[in-house]
């Protein structure tokens, strides 16, 4: 008869833990989904990837056309080429690079030209 009443008293602890963990699972969760339903606002979007693409729209162009982004090095990036690549090696003459960005100003962000 002991054993059965200390059985029972051990039920009702876990029981009583279940519960009490139940009630903060129950509460996080409700946080989280009133969280999840807060409005998101994208106040401007940017990209620059190869290929020409320097805004969302240009993005998907490419994508949907099927495009390949990919060309030989660019003229404008003080690269000694010839030491970059031999003729003919399909492996290195070309690759994914981004438009005009000799033209970026490291110095106006505060990082070093090597950085950039």
């Amino acid at each position: 008869m002991a054993q059965m009443r200390e059985d029972v008293e051990k039920l009702r602890y876990f029981l009583k833990r279940v519960t009490a963990d139940l009630h903060e699972t129950r509460r996080r969760l409700q946080e989280i989904e009133s969280a999840v339903g807060e409005p998101i606002a994208i106040l401007g979007m940017n990209c620059r990837f190869p290929g020409g693409v320097r805004s969302p729209e240009d993005l998907w162009r490419l994508i949907a056309a099927g495009e390949d982004a990919i060309s030989v090095f660019p003229k404008d990036r003080g690269w000694v080429l010839k030491e970059q690549y031999s003729e003919g090696d399909p492996r290195v003459s070309a690759g994914g690079f981004v438009y005009d960005v000799a033209d970026f100003d490291p110095g106006f962000f505060g990082i070093s030209p090597r950085s950039a």
